[in-house]
């Protein structure tokens, strides 16, 4: 049990470290041995829980999302597993446009296209659980489908607005990634504007400020 637990406290400690880095320095310019000298821990362990940068970059993408999911939940536990999903998706996407550390760090990653299938394991997961719960038909192709058309979709969007040559708030960006993947799964459109909007209104009343991407 006591090694367990210094395991997890190990695994932590170089997670934090990492994103602590990655916040500072972008993920182009952290390096394993970086993270394992901030750490104070050797290559090795870093290596034992990560094998490379990528699956750091896969963690942190997804447990930042379920915490989220988790936060929106807990406020409003009356919603339904969609709404939930949407507003989740917004709070997400907000965090890291609205601060340039989180930003830059989501543009090198796109564009450097740091083990996708990793990021796009649990949009296909939720997606799956959404499109079960408003009854709708799909075959295991179209999860894969929706997942690689809105992720190539996001891509080509986030790269061109971070590099200004597209000249959108941040606020229409997240309004464009969360409709694109729920058209992209061929949701109502009207159900769609209205959810997204009651999501940009929570957004406004409810902050998750203790839940973070990066730091």
């Amino acid at each position: 049990m006591a090694k367990s637990k210094k395991g997890t406290q190990t695994k932590q400690n170089i997670i934090n470290t990492a994103k602590i880095l990655f916040y500072e320095n972008g993920y182009n310019k952290t390096g394993i041995q970086d993270i394992a000298d901030r750490a104070t821990v050797k290559l090795g362990t870093i290596t034992y829980y990560y094998k490379k940068k990528d699956e750091m970059i896969s963690d942190i993408y997804n447990v930042f999302f379920l915490a989220l999911y988790e936060y929106v939940s807990s406020v409003s536990g009356n919603l339904n597993l969609y709404t939930k999903y949407c507003y989740s998706l917004i709070l997400y996407y907000e965090a890291i446009l609205n601060d340039e550390h989180n930003k830059t760090l989501y543009y090198e990653v796109l564009v450097k296209n740091v083990n996708p299938n990793g990021r796009t394991n649990i949009t296909k997961t939720m997606n799956r659980s959404c499109l079960d719960f408003l009854n709708k038909n799909y075959i295991e192709a179209d999860l894969e489908i929706i997942a690689r058309s809105e992720y190539g979709a996001r891509k080509e969007l986030f790269i061109d607005f971070y590099e200004k040559e597209i000249k959108f708030t941040s606020r229409a960006m997240v309004y464009f990634f969360v409709r694109n993947l729920f058209r992209l799964m061929n949701l109502d459109g009207e159900m769609i504007e209205n959810t997204i909007q009651q999501g940009l209104d929570f957004s406004n009343k409810n902050k998750p400020v203790d839940i973070k991407f990066l730091i």
